[in-house]
């Protein structure tokens, strides 16, 4: 019987690809398990957030780029990168008992796509949101994340249901105002609030739109 690969003889053929054709792939794998179907989507801290700040506090660090390079790569792999993978598993493992089978749950920590620029994460999950998502659950902390607040962003455009990591409501009001205090924080401690001040001006201006909007047409 042949078993192609048995021996890895295809690992190193390569396929040069766009990044959306690599998407399209990664979404298609997807609906594979899915089947038509939506999940919940567990969105938690990973190349930033908490821990990210903890460390640059233990290091001095004001420089976000200088992190990695401080910790070494195995040092990065395993006081950053792997605690919060393991976080995000947990946490992914409690909305599935929480949830009690009703609805499949999606958590972004085991894909790694190489190659692939923080950016582009960003949009693959932004995508995942907008298309197959019936919610979005945020982890404890979530407020620090630039990924997790961009997601927040993502899903209250898209209309996609927001929750805490209790099950409860996470509305815009309550969003901005742990994102805003998120902000003060870091920033009075002089710490770049990487991405945040950016994704609050945004949520502002949504709510903005979204009151001039309802004033308009009482």
């Amino acid at each position: 019987m042949l078993i192609h690969n048995r021996d890895g003889e295809l690992e190193a053929n390569l396929h040069p690809r766009t990044f959306g054709e690599e998407q399209r792939m990664a979404l298609a794998a997807i609906d594979c398990v899915l089947d038509g179907s939506k999940a919940c989507y567990a969105s938690t801290q990973l190349t930033t957030g908490i821990r990210f700040y903890d460390l640059m506090r233990e290091l001095g660090l004001r420089d976000p780029d200088l992190l990695k390079s401080e910790l070494g790569e195995h040092g990065y792999e395993q006081r950053l990168w792997q605690p919060n993978v393991e976080e995000a598993r947990a946490f992914a493992q409690r909305l599935r008992e929480h949830l009690g089978g009703r609805w499949a749950v999606v958590t972004p920590a085991p894909f790694v796509a190489p190659g692939w620029s923080q950016p582009e994460y960003l949009a693959f999950w932004a995508a995942f949101i907008r298309t197959h998502a019936c919610a979005v659950y945020f982890n404890k902390g979530w407020q620090y994340s630039r990924g997790c607040t961009y997601e927040y962003l993502v899903a209250h455009f898209s209309s996609v249901p927001t929750l805490d990591a209790e099950g409860q409501q996470l509305d815009l009001n309550d969003a901005i105002e742990l994102i805003a205090d998120a902000t003060r924080s870091l920033q009075a401690e002089g710490l770049p609030p990487l991405g945040l001040s950016e994704h609050l001006a945004k949520l502002e201006s949504l709510r903005e739109e979204a009151s001039t909007s309802a004033t308009e047409t009482s």
